[in-house]
């Protein structure tokens, strides 16, 4: 089977006064048709700056290396820009993290869902949607994402909505264009634990009766696994460890993966004290030789600071890049 997004050996540096940043260091990604995958890493880890560049909105100064993106076999590091007004938003779309930041305080909801509908309008048919046409599509997609009182939001603005709500509106304009993949960044980010369940049940929803192929972006391992089939763990620009959800949770093999979930609270047994990765994300204008993670992994050798470990199979669908993988 032909993968849906294909990510290879995707490299990525932006200039700055101090030298390169190199925030995506040898990427490799794929993606079925119709599956979830969960991206998870500490902040810093490059994690959003992989999902814009999906998107074409990665940083502007940005310079690719080397490495190459397929979405349904379009190459799109080789789209210009009005190539890709026929794709964002449309074909790929993205939910961002902070709605707040995302929704303009000075128009009503319905303006802006409304503009949305009418650029996305644009792009398919090349035409504007009538006003008419713009009010159902609007009262649709509001109603698409469980919101029952979609006269009042439409007149509202966002100051007016609670946190859950602006969230759901931020995911009804993601869905405005109809697209086929749907990049979720920090979608439950800054919501309390009875919402951030409310919007993970959104989400699974609309993968199951939409048939989206979905990409999810969170620190937190526990949304990850409410939803992803798939997981891959990011540590500085790049891809220590990927496989079947359940595997990576039960059965890490890298030493950045087991730190990650030795982290997490437990609600049943024994009160202890969580257990913390020493040491901080590496600066990546001078990352580390070798391992990016070796200078905070118990487990490093001298060869971990020598060599860059290659990404190996070690079981069904498990790959894990470490030079000392765990048992």
């Amino acid at each position: 089977m032909t993968a849906f997004l294909t990510i290879e050996d995707y490299r990525l540096d932006i200039p700055t006064f101090d030298g390169d940043l190199k925030v995506l260091d040898g990427i490799t990604l794929s993606l079925e048709k119709g599956e979830t995958l969960g991206i998870v890493g500490e902040s810093g880890c490059g994690k959003t700056v992989l999902a814009r560049s999906i998107l074409g909105i990665g940083p502007a100064r940005g310079k690719r290396m080397s490495g190459r993106m397929v979405f349904d076999s379009i190459e799109l590091d080789e789209l210009d820009e009005s190539e890709w007004r026929r794709i964002r938003g449309v074909k790929i779309s993205m939910i961002f993290q902070d709605p707040m930041t995302y929704l303009n305080p000075l128009f009503t909801i319905g303006r802006q869902l409304a503009d949305v509908v009418v650029a996305h309008g644009r792009a398919k048919a090349e035409r504007t949607p009538s006003r008419d046409e713009q009010r159902r599509r609007c009262d649709a997609l509001l109603e698409q994402v469980q919101i029952r009182d979609s006269a009042r939001v439409f007149d509202s603005y966002p100051h007016q909505l609670s946190g859950g709500m602006r969230q759901r509106v931020l995911i009804a304009m993601a869905l405005a264009g109809e697209p086929q993949l749907l990049i979720a960044d920090e979608p439950t980010t800054a919501l309390d634990v009875t919402i951030q369940a409310q919007i993970l049940e959104l989400l699974r929803d609309l993968v199951s009766r939409l048939g989206l192929t979905v990409v999810m972006i969170s620190h937190d391992v526990g949304a990850i696994a409410a939803i992803a089939r798939r997981v891959a763990v990011m540590y500085a620009g790049v891809v220590v460890e990927q496989g079947r959800t359940e595997d990576i949770l039960t059965r890490p093999r890298h030493p950045y993966t087991q730190g990650l979930l030795a982290a997490l609270p437990e609600i049943e047994g024994e009160r202890h004290v969580l257990e913390a990765i020493p040491g901080t994300i590496p600066n990546l204008i001078h990352p580390p030789s070798g391992c990016r993670f070796h200078p905070r992994c118990p487990r490093a050798t001298d060869i971990c600071s020598v060599e860059k470990p290659v990404a190996r199979s070690i079981g069904a669908d498990h790959v894990v890049a470490c030079h000392h993988a765990l048992a």
